[in-house]
């Protein structure tokens, strides 16, 4: 038990390091040229609530969010009519309602500007954001707006709760770029700030949305720590009209404020496309450990079902392992062949985890299963740090869950020698061979799903692959290590096997 206990807390507080420099939007700027008329139609049509306001500035609050509107300056440029939403200038906010239906009336009935044409539901083909409402009107300045309602296993978890209100709060605000690569290189790479998913959107629908026509869009969602996130919108076709930098004052400025902890970061910046962001340094007083406590208050769902979801892994591994490996088990009788036993138990996991990565938990939570992966994605920016640590946690107890509930009912078939827990150790050529073993499978598995996940084709396909692999290396690589991929994996068949032969393989 102690062993288990150090190794879960190497995984788990390995990350200490990268807690240290937690990332939150703590508000969004905009300007308007009449800043009572967009108090009052913030706050009367789409219920804001007032925080603070003076003859220059209007502090508003929806939900957890903030809003700051600023007096233009004198002489400011209007937005352009024919502005559109795949022009460099373009930038808005993604405002979330209950109900949509009852939202789009309410602007109707407040004479409010649309650009949509009515409420678009995104379609089914797209997985990443199939079922999300959107409509896209326009304030009294005509800056673009967004009304968002997520379908269940979309979205942060907090949406997702029942309330009384019709408008919940701020999600994102959205930018278009000219390049991905170069504005992640900005807000992920020098900001902080995590990709929290990626879509191409296009067809009827978006163009529906947006009035741009023939509109493909590749969208990347990112988020901090606490606080609204940045979406990048980068069109195949983008607008005519360039960015002029404007500056504050300008109806035309938007202003992204964040904390963090890196004084080298601090001060007014513009990403690669002239938007405006403002970084300053988080109060000493904050206590970090407070981004915990909200990341599990939010996201425990996620928490949950990543937890179940390597759980039943373990269940369908140990069951089929007792049915074709236990001695007494007629199917095993009936089936002479090491090698046809183990590509039915490789086809029966593959199966297993296409259908856990394509469920609506696997979608929600991402169905990483494994800490190498959540590591992974915490390396590449692609999941926050409180979030990286409490998923590791759930594998690990949910991985030992599955094995203890999946051998409740099988006490003495799981502990003989030929199924003991589905335990991982060295095969008979030994430690070394183990060890290349598992590091050539777990290297081509990770590589195979980081390519799949970043190309548009393949990644419908992601979890096909990784079922495949996984019948692959069970069938012919299992005889070698054990066939593990998994620290949480094998810590779950260790601990009630009590076996940690060559436990560092793993």
């Amino acid at each position: 038990m102690r062993k288990t206990a150090l190794l879960l807390a190497a995984l788990c507080f390995g990350t200490s390091d990268l807690l240290a420099n937690l990332v939150e939007i703590t508000a969004i700027e905009m300007t308007v040229s009449d800043l009572n008329r967009s108090t009052e139609f913030f706050t009367g049509v789409l219920q804001f609530h007032v925080i603070e306001q003076n003859e220059e500035v209007s502090r508003l609050q929806l939900g957890r969010e903030k809003l700051v509107l600023h007096r233009a300056a004198s002489g400011a440029h209007k937005i352009p009519d024919d502005f559109a939403s795949n022009d460099q200038l373009f930038q808005h906010l993604a405002i979330v309602v209950s109900d949509m239906d009852s939202a789009y009336q309410r602007l109707l009935e407040h004479g409010v500007g649309m650009v949509s044409k009515g409420p678009q539901r995104l379609p089914d083909w797209n997985r990443d954001a199939a079922g999300i409402r959107a409509l896209y009107f326009r304030d009294p300045d005509g800056h673009f707006l967004e009304l968002i309602q997520f379908p269940r296993a979309k979205g942060e978890e907090h949406w997702q709760r029942k309330t009384s209100s019709l408008f919940l709060g701020i999600d994102h605000s959205a930018v278009a770029v000219s390049d991905t690569k170069r504005s992640l290189a900005f807000y992920r790479d020098t900001v902080g700030l995590s990709v929290a998913g990626v879509s191409w959107n296009f067809g009827g629908e978006q163009e529906l949305l947006n009035r741009v026509p023939g509109s493909r869009v590749k969208i990347t969602s990112l988020r901090g720590a606490r606080g609204p996130g940045i979406e990048l919108l980068e069109y195949e076709r983008p607008g005519i009209r360039k960015r002029d930098d404007p500056a504050l004052g300008d109806l035309q400025y938007w202003q992204v404020n964040l904390q963090s902890d890196d004084n080298a970061g601090l001060g007014l910046h513009r990403d690669p496309d002239g938007h405006s962001y403002s970084i300053a340094r988080r109060p000493e007083n904050v206590n970090k450990f407070t981004y915990g406590r909200d990341a599990l208050t939010n996201h425990w769902p996620r928490y949950l079902m990543e937890g179940a979801e390597l759980g039943i892994f373990m269940i369908v591994a140990l069951w089929f392992t007792i049915a074709l490996e236990y001695p007494p088990s007629p199917i095993h009788k009936a089936i002479g062949s090491p090698l046809l036993r183990r590509s039915i138990l490789g086809l029966a996991i593959g199966v297993t985890v296409a259908i856990l990565i394509y469920s609506p938990w696997g979608m929600q939570s991402g169905a990483h299963f494994n800490p190498s992966v959540t590591l992974a994605f915490l390396y590449q920016h692609r999941i926050q740090p409180w979030d990286a640590f409490f998923y590791v946690v759930a594998q690990f107890v949910g991985g030992w869950l599955g094995v203890v509930l999946a051998a409740l009912p099988f006490r003495k078939a799981s502990r003989h020698p030929k199924v003991n827990f589905v335990v991982t150790v060295p095969g008979p050529r030994g430690v070394l061979v183990a060890f290349a073993a598992e590091f050539i499978i777990s290297f081509a598995l990770l590589s195979a799903l980081m390519i799949a996940m970043h190309h548009r084709t393949l990644k419908p396909w992601l979890g096909i692959f990784a079922g495949l692999l996984l019948l692959v290396y069970i069938t012919f690589e299992a005889p070698f290590s054990g066939m593990s991929l998994n620290p949480a994996r094998t810590i779950a068949s260790a601990l009630p096997a009590r076996n940690w032969k060559a436990i560092w393989i793993y």
